[in-house]
């Protein structure tokens, strides 16, 4: 809404410089004729209306904006006598006390006359509060002057609010109220008409109106004109300028364009002489420009009220006010009572019909968004059988894709490196197997390198010359081959530790990717991780005294195998011994032979005899390490493959991933065990939550409920 001053309206459509000729037309819609009536009473309207009462019945205001037209001014701009003309209430025009809560009137076709009075609780009521309200209902054959008066104090008290007569100091009570007195008007000649009144503005503090007060009547007057689908009803007085009242600063800022908007000008009877001009250029939407335009009413005088003048007097006096000049220049569906409530009635069904089909696109919005949330919630977990039930299909869930994971069955649900496991453990275990054989031993056996082959020949020179006792010459030193093998393996409890370790992490992350997953929520997650920790502590530690027990067996005295290869393999480490010395000494003899091929061979025959009559002839301690490191060799070999597969299948395997392991220990059969008191501290919902779902679900049920009366009113 936009202030604009000048001598002619930019949107009139009559451009004809007589004063006494010039009319006003709205810039957009052309309002209804006087006498025009037609289809305000079709059976489209009467569904509309009845659906938006219902929509507003169910408490559905509170989420979504419903069309309605709401009537809003400063005190004393003669609010309550528009009202009064309106509706046909009386309402107390002369009243000390203001109005100190908004005011629903409803008109209803019925084939009989009565009142319905009830008040709709605020939204924030607590239960009791809900339960008082919802139980003040007045029904009344009429309004009088007195029965209202009773009826409006007696509102008041049961809103906890001050009535008619009493004084109101700062701290004495509630001042104002969120709650809703709804008027229903019932009759056979009532028009389908709805209009909300709000408290009236003011800027100074009285007796029964504090300085808090004002900003809390406008801090109410402006959540109903923010309201999107409110058409606002702004009356101002004539007596003052319309730009310096607060309803329009207030109008403005919430209906920036004027789209929203319809000025009411009252009082144009006690305006000045001489001052008609500038009220009419209002009026004729030149000073604060109106995308409906300006209506002027003349309400009943203080004299005329106190006279007791009638509805129909008062249309008979302001039908003749408004044929004097300079009133009579306006246009005649722009003034009077009976224009603005055609126009009124016109404006707020257009109204609605337009914005219904938007309506119901958002309460549709609404309700699958509430879904979404409360879904995000995951179940409800209040008791133990709730909590049960979730922690059995979280574990069945988890346990369906990790035993694919483990078995190496992938699907889509496995796109996560992390959830690859059994990929993983094979990697870790072929990387453990090379490292086993590549940093495992203390010596590198070799035959093809003479170095290393003296190194470690002379390593087990010096532990069987340090052993020796009272054996033989040539005889191994009890206990020297389990210190050579202690020795060449003690690399392997390091390596294996490290293995397990990381084994360990890779199953730990597996299984928080997974959790993750399958949880509703970050909370649960949270909980089953700190509730299986400690489990996978002592997982861990199970498959370290496993490891402990296998180096036990393995590198303790007991050095033991009964693989049929164990001699075969010494065999053929002789063998080539044997074949590598016997090349060599073949060289040697034909390198100093001139002589033929059979001579050669001969010569050779006999070296080799020679050769081998020589061997014999070595220390005993030669043989001895040699013999030795035949033995080492081998058996170190077979023992090394065993070490490699108990660590891969008894540790890897029996601790994380078979049946009792870490990865398969989250499971139906270890939630079917949990007590109650563990249900609870893993399962359990906090109170933030539980009161969260309890909203959502209240507020779910309410859209749909909402939903569905809107769908069958939807034209």
């Amino acid at each position: 809404m936009s202030p604009k001053t000048g001598n002619k309206n930019k949107n009139s459509i009559n451009t004809n410089t007589n004063d006494e000729q010039e009319v006003f037309q709205d810039s957009i819609d052309m309002p209804p004729k006087v006498g025009n009536t037609a289809g305000f009473e079709s059976a489209e309207l009467v569904r509309l209306f009845e659906t938006i009462d219902k929509l507003r019945e169910c408490g559905v205001s509170e989420d979504i904006s419903l069309p309605q037209l709401v009537v809003a001014g400063d005190q004393s701009s003669g609010k309550s006598s528009v009202l009064e003309a309106l509706t046909g209430i009386p309402f107390p025009v002369a009243s000390k006390l203001c109005t100190r809560y908004a005011t629903q009137i409803n008109f209803r076709r019925t084939p009989h006359e009565y009142v319905n009075v009830s008040i709709t609780p605020s939204p924030d009521s607590d239960s009791s509060r809900l339960d008082s309200m919802r139980a003040f209902h007045r029904h009344v054959p009429n309004l009088t002057e007195e029965i209202f008066s009773d009826i409006l104090a007696d509102a008041s008290k049961a809103m906890g609010l001050p009535i008619q007569g009493e004084e109101l100091t700062a701290g004495s009570g509630a001042r104002f109220s969120d709650d809703i007195l709804k008027i229903e008007l019932c009759g056979p000649n009532k028009p389908h008409f709805s209009v909300v009144d709000v408290p009236g503005l003011f800027e100074n503090a009285t007796t029964f109106q504090t300085t808090e007060d004002v900003k809390l009547v406008e801090n109410m007057v402006v959540r109903y004109l923010n309201e999107p689908r409110t058409i606002i009803l702004a009356v101002a007085t004539s007596l003052h300028e319309a730009a310096n009242q607060k309803v329009f600063s207030l109008a403005e800022k919430a209906d920036p364009k004027g789209l929203r908007t319809v000025g009411l000008l009252t009082k144009p009877d006690a305006v000045q002489i001489g001052d008609e001009q500038t009220v009419i250029d209002v009026a004729r939407n030149r000073v604060i420009n109106l995308t409906h335009g300006w209506y002027v009413v003349r309400n009943r005088s203080t004299d005329e009220v106190r006279k007791g003048v009638t509805a129909e007097g008062r249309l008979k006096n302001e039908k003749a006010f408004f044929a004097t000049a300079p009133w009579n220049t306006l246009e005649k569906s722009r003034v009077g009572i009976p224009a603005l409530e055609r126009r009124l009635r016109q404006l707020l069904y257009d109204h609605i019909r337009r914005e219904y089909p938007l309506l119901v696109k958002e309460l549709e919005l609404k309700v699958q968004d509430l879904r979404a949330q409360i879904e995000e919630l995951g179940p409800p977990r209040e008791n133990a059988e709730q909590q049960r039930s979730v922690l059995i299909e979280a574990a069945n869930l988890f346990q369906n894709t990790a035993r694919d994971s483990i078995l190496g069955r992938y699907g889509p649900e496995h796109e996560s490196d992390e959830l690859r496991l059994r990929t993983t453990i094979r990697k870790m275990n072929d990387m453990f197997a090379q490292k086993i054989k590549t940093q495992g031993h203390l010596h590198e056996f070799s035959t093809q390198d003479e170095e290393k082959t003296k190194l470690i020949h002379d390593w087990i020179l010096d532990v069987y010359s340090r052993s020796r006792g009272l054996e033989l010459d040539g005889m191994i030193p009890a206990g020297v081959f389990q210190t050579l093998f202690r020795k060449q393996s003690e690399g392997w409890e390091a390596i294996a530790k490290d293995h397990v370790i990381m084994v360990n992490q890779s199953v730990n992350e597996f299984i928080r990717t997974l959790l993750q997953e399958k949880c509703a929520d970050e909370s649960l997650y949270s909980s089953i991780a700190g509730y299986l920790g400690p489990r996978f502590s002592k997982t861990l530690d199970n498959a370290m005294e496993e490891l402990s027990k296998i180096l036990q067996c393995e590198r303790g005295d007991c050095m033991l195998t009964y693989d049929d290869t164990f001699l075969l393999k010494l065999d053929e480490i002789r063998k080539t011994r044997l074949m590598e010395e016997a090349k060599s000494q073949k060289g040697d003899v034909l390198a100093n032979a001139n002589c033929g091929e059979e001579e050669q061979k001969e010569a050779f025959s006999l070296q080799k005899f020679l050769s081998a009559i020589e061997a014999c002839t070595k220390s005993r301690s030669e043989q001895s390490v040699i013999e030795t490191f035949e033995y080492l060799r081998s058996y170190y070999i077979g023992a090394r493959t065993r070490f490699i597969d108990c660590v891969a299948m008894q540790v890897i395997e029996r601790h994380f991933l078979s049946a009792g392991g870490s990865v398969q220990m989250f499971s139906p059969a270890l939630v079917g065990k949990m007590t109650p008191e563990e249900l609870r501290r893993i399962a359990g919902e906090d109170m933030g939550v539980i009161s969260k779902r309890g909203m959502l679900a209240e507020k779910l049920g309410r859209l749909e409920n909402a939903r569905a009366i809107a769908n069958s009113g939807y034209v």
